[in-house]
């Protein structure tokens, strides 16, 4: 009986550990960068509402410098971190930065973001055309050695001096401020930059409706407060049977989200009919749920 009650023990903690979810949504980087020259990195995550999501900053390549980093909420459950980073190598490099799941100062889950970057000499000035004027000067080898041995402590003072700035920054997360609009109007424009971003041109679907899929859950928590991201579809239709404003459109909710599942589950490609359909149905649910007085729904980009 002993053995059977610490088994159960085990079995229980372990399905309590596995509750807790981190997951990478997006990425964005650039392929190419110049040398010593800063770019921008955007990471897009979902997670468990109620944890706190931090970077590990052993876990970031030592390649690049982190000049800026910033953490923006969309919604209880997702979060999207901006840094900033100076290249210092030439070539391909790697990008990585691992984030923490934490509660209670406990780590419960991580995941790993890498982005591959080739890195590209900088410009330089090359002329063909310029040439030496100075006389020549022969330095006797005793003052040869004092020169280079100057130049060679002057280059020491200064990566000693780089390195100790490196190690010694401490990186703030700053906290963007809140979007101040109506939830619906947010929304709205979220499905035109969504539209403009060039996934669908790049048939980048899952990733498209990914998003799309994100744009109601954050639409659910602003305008209505309705934490729904972590919920899966069925959980979504189960849950607002009772909700006067989203139970006439249940049938909407379900043509929609049935839509996106097909092609972030079972890798479905959609046609542009069916992404346009998809699209309208959001915009239905947003106006249809927003004060009367407010805009209609906007057309569909083609």
């Amino acid at each position: 009986m002993k053995k059977l009650l610490t088994l159960f023990s085990l079995l229980f903690s372990f399905t309590l550990c596995g509750a807790q979810e981190l997951q990478l949504i997006e990425q964005k980087a650039a392929d190419k960068v110049p040398f010593a020259k800063p770019f921008a990195l955007q990471f897009s995550l979902s997670h468990t509402p109620g944890y706190e999501v931090t970077v590990a900053e052993d876990s970031l390549s030592k390649d690049f410098e982190i000049t800026q980093m910033s953490a923006q909420r969309k919604s209880p459950g997702t979060l999207i971190y901006d840094f900033t980073a100076l290249p210092f190598t030439l070539g391909k490099s790697t990008f990585t930065v691992t984030f923490n799941l934490t509660q209670n100062g406990k780590t419960t889950a991580q995941t790993k973001a890498e982005a591959y970057i080739d890195i590209t000499p900088a410009k330089t000035f090359n002329d063909k055309n310029l040439r030496e004027i100075r006389n020549p000067s022969i330095p006797a080898s005793w003052l040869a050695w004092l020169i280079a041995a100057l130049l060679l402590g002057a280059l020491i003072y200064v990566l000693y001096a780089w390195y100790k700035k490196l190690h010694e920054k401490q990186l703030s997360v700053s906290h963007a401020p809140e979007d101040p609009r109506p939830g619906n109007e947010i929304a709205l424009s979220q499905i035109d930059a969504l539209l403009d971003s060039g996934l669908w041109e790049n048939a980048q679907y899952k990733v498209f409706y990914n998003t799309l899929t994100n744009i109601l859950r954050e639409y659910l928590w602003r305008q209505l407060k309705i934490d729904a991201s972590a919920d899966t579809s069925a959980e979504i239709l189960a849950r607002i049977k009772t909700m006067p404003k989203l139970a006439p459109l249940r049938a909407q909710l379900r043509q929609f989200l049935s839509s996106g599942d097909l092609v972030k589950f079972a890798k479905a490609v959609p046609s542009l009919e069916t992404r346009n359909s998809d699209i309208q149905l959001l915009r239905e649910i947003i106006v249809e749920t927003s004060p009367k007085e407010l805009a209609p729904a906007q057309e569909i980009k083609k």
